[in-house]
């Protein structure tokens, strides 16, 4: 018993380890991306409306919750992870509320990024937040098998990285291939937890083939959906055209 013990240890510090450093990366690359234009969003005349403000704020929020979540974690502090986590569970909530508010607000008002297409900005905004409650939604269902919960959501935040890496990376300079770009990028980090769990547990767990399987699903969906004849008459009836 005491051998098998042991062999448990690392695994489960590793683990700690690794959920805490992924949710610094992309608390990161949130930040980081969305510094390049919050000074401007704060100080350009007229400024950004409320309803973007909320979102903007309502998401930093949830970048604030999903870091300290692990680092709760990390020092033993489950109690408290359950208790900021039925308030992380609301927010979540929230954001998808948000998340659709705001993307349908972007394309009415003309808000839309230059390299993206009106009607990929559509279903990728509307597809990503949908699979980041349905996967938070699984997490809280599964919050008593922690195996499960974690990887769940961590899945789900990466499932709405696209915003911070469109602001982050100079997609600007890739043209016609920036959502494929965005697209391998979410990749890389929706693999790096079955690739770690495959170094240290030598076997995927199946949270990983829900969780990434969800992403890599809805990131092909995107395309055949954005040029959709409904999806194209949504973006001109929105942009008034």
């Amino acid at each position: 018993m005491a051998t098998m013990e042991l062999g448990r240890r690392p695994a489960a510090h590793v683990g700690r380890r690794f959920y805490l450093i992924m949710s610094l990366l992309m608390a990161a690359v949130i930040i980081g991306g969305f510094s390049t234009t919050v000074p401007d969003d704060f100080t350009h005349v007229p400024g950004l409306p409320l309803l973007l403000h909320v979102h903007g704020a309502v998401f930093t929020l949830w970048i604030f919750v999903f870091v300290a979540q692990p680092a709760f974690i990390a020092r033993g502090s489950l109690k408290l992870h359950r208790q900021i986590g039925m308030f992380g569970a609301g927010l979540a909530g929230l954001m998808v509320i948000m998340g659709l508010a705001a993307t349908l607000f972007a394309i009415r008002n003309h808000f839309v990024p230059p390299f993206f297409p009106p009607s990929i900005f559509l279903v990728m905004n509307s597809i990503g937040i949908l699979v980041f409650g349905g996967l938070v939604a699984g997490g809280v269902a599964l919050r008593r098998k922690s195996e499960w919960h974690k990887r769940l959501m961590l899945c789900a935040t990466i499932s709405i990285l696209g915003p911070g890496l469109g602001r982050l990376l100079p997609m600007g300079s890739f043209g016609a291939a920036a959502p494929l770009v965005m697209f391998g990028v979410i990749a890389l980090f929706g693999f790096a937890g079955p690739v770690v769990d495959l170094v240290v547990r030598r076997r995927i767990h199946p949270a990983y083939y829900w969780g990434v399987g969800a992403i890599l699903i809805s990131m092909l969906l995107i395309p055949p959906l954005a040029f959709s004849p409904p999806a194209l008459a949504l973006v001109r009836m929105l942009s008034g055209g």
